[in-house]
């Protein structure tokens, strides 16, 4: 095996070793059933769930909205309940695993754990500042809640299309760390019985989170000690 051959074969075992580290990803929601009562459902949960290695890094942001924030984004979607067309005349198809037609899905962070004096937000599209601030060891039945349907799109009315697929919305955090925060799925629409909701809340969904105080310093560190130890096997 030539020199090159073994450096690109370390740092490929590295990286296999290294802890799923994403910076970008859509988690969706649906439902595990359609029917009054049915549970809303992270549908690709498993693959963001903490006990599954995934973790969101938070970098830290020197300029714009975010500076003196640890910041990253992951975008929560609502799948299509109803096939069609969008606007640029792409065609979609429903998936059906979506909510019930007529629910208005929407998500709420209920626990943060973390680092002692840390706090977690959450800021909208378009945000100047934090919409929402929890501190560690925050615990709500009763959380702040953010829309996943698009209202725009007619989600929420009576046969209404639950999808949503909105961008822009961060995380953030002015502690360095690790945290770990709940979400919960909720349906916040009155077009069930009696009035009330069609769909009950989801299962919670632990998400782990880490802000590093320089981006990128696990890779930096994973390369340096291939290379190190490239060079002293070649010494012998």
């Amino acid at each position: 095996m030539n020199n090159t051959s073994r450096l690109a074969t370390g740092l490929g075992l590295v990286f296999l070793a290294t802890p799923l580290i994403a910076q970008h990803g859509h988690l969706n929601s649906g439902a595990l059933g359609k029917n009054q009562g049915d549970a809303l459902s992270f549908l690709n949960g498993s693959n963001f769930a903490s006990s599954s290695g995934y973790t969101k890094v938070l970098n830290g942001a020197t300029t714009g909205n975010y500076a003196g924030f640890y910041e990253g984004g992951i975008t929560f979607t609502s799948v299509h309940g109803l096939s069609g067309t969008d606007s640029q005349g792409i065609p979609y198809v429903a998936d059906p695993n979506s909510a019930a037609l007529g629910s208005f899905v929407q998500v709420g962070i209920v626990s943060v754990t973390g680092p002692a004096g840390g706090s977690f937000q959450f800021w909208e599209e378009g945000a100047t500042s934090p919409t929402f601030n929890y501190t560690v060891g925050y615990n709500s039945g009763t959380p702040d809640l953010v829309a996943l349907s698009d209202a725009s799109n007619g989600a929420g009315t009576p046969g209404g299309d639950p999808f949503g697929h909105l961008h822009g919305r961060r995380f953030t955090t002015t502690t360095p760390g690790e945290y770990t925060v709940g979400f919960q799925l909720f349906d916040t629409s009155v077009n069930g019985a009696g009035g009330g909701p069609i769909q009950s809340p989801s299962d919670i969904l632990t998400i782990s989170f880490t802000a590093v105080p320089e981006p990128q310093t696990w890779a930096l560190a994973a390369t340096g000690a291939v290379v190190l130890g490239f060079l002293i096997r070649r010494r012998r």
